[in-house]
């Protein structure tokens, strides 16, 4: 039986190291969240895109996933964004398969050729090298900042590319949900709270951080989290906080759904969304 489970366990790991092009040193090098989370901290937040303050829309979408036939679904989106006049979007994390140099460059020369602004946060997969949270910032910025667009939505976005949020984290994210009365708030990350099907294995690593998180977003009257990670799609209302999975710009097949984005409207002092498919 030993030998068995030694086997298994294995060919688990061969299957995971030949269908992620990964540097040995990520598991040990790249920096824990908090320290992350500290340099996060200490860049400049993007400054906020302008809009028309009285109706504005916006996606959110997580894992284009770029591999290394650096394919991705953001020339289907680029439709859309002037379809749908969409004012920016945000990208919740595995921008890239291997955060290597090649799909980093070709997955920011994607975003920016959308023609409109972006804000992104990472994912476990962009820190799949040793130096994945230095090409990260280099290219993307800060993983943790807010963002408020015309003094009627902000958007916090914390970093869980490594399952956790940790207590500095904890302690901005708080300040920054107290500083948003008035506002409508939407939290984005990578990693999903609340799935209410998926396995432990798919939401954040620890159950009393994911209670804490719950518990803010409900205290401050969060309108949204939002988040990747699962390749599919997913609503959940908790505790009156709305919770979307939408790591629906994965390439190839989904988990489950179909690809495409969330999207969100301010119109007449009030929030709306709806999945948009492709």
């Amino acid at each position: 039986m030993r030998s068995s489970r030694v086997c298994a366990a294995a060919l688990l790991a061969a299957l995971v190291f030949l269908s992620c092009q990964w540097d040995l040193g990520q598991a040990v090098c790249h920096p824990s969240v908090e320290q992350r989370v500290r340099e996060s901290l200490d860049m400049p937040a993007p400054s906020a895109v302008t809009v028309n303050p009285d109706s504005f829309s916006f996606a959110m979408f997580g894992d284009p996933q770029v591999h290394d036939n650096l394919v991705h679904r953001l020339d289907r989106f680029r439709e859309d964004v002037a379809a749908r006049n969409i004012s920016f979007f945000c990208v919740l994390g595995d921008l890239t398969h291997d955060a290597t140099d090649e799909e980093v460059r070709v997955i920011r020369q994607a975003m920016d050729s959308v023609g409109v602004r972006w804000y992104a946060t990472p994912g476990n997969h962009d820190l799949y090298q040793a130096d994945g949270w230095t090409k990260y910032r280099q290219n993307f910025g800060p993983a943790t900042y807010s963002v408020t667009i015309a003094d009627r939505v902000k958007l916090i976005f914390i970093d869980t590319a490594s399952g956790l949020i940790g207590p500095t984290q904890f302690e901005w994210l708080e300040d920054q949900l107290a500083d948003a009365e008035g506002l409508f708030t939407l939290v984005g990350t990578h990693f999903p709270c609340y799935d209410g099907i998926a396995p432990v294995m798919w939401r954040m690593a620890s159950t009393a951080e994911r209670h804490k998180l719950q518990y803010l977003l409900r205290e401050y009257g969060a309108w949204a989290y939002v988040s990747g990670h699962i390749h599919g799609w997913r609503h959940t209302e908790v505790e009156g906080v709305n919770h979307f999975i939408c790591g629906t710009m994965a390439p190839g097949g989904l988990d489950y759904g179909e690809p495409g984005y969330l999207l969100v409207t301010f119109a007449h002092d009030s929030l709306a969304w709806t999945k948009v498919d492709f």
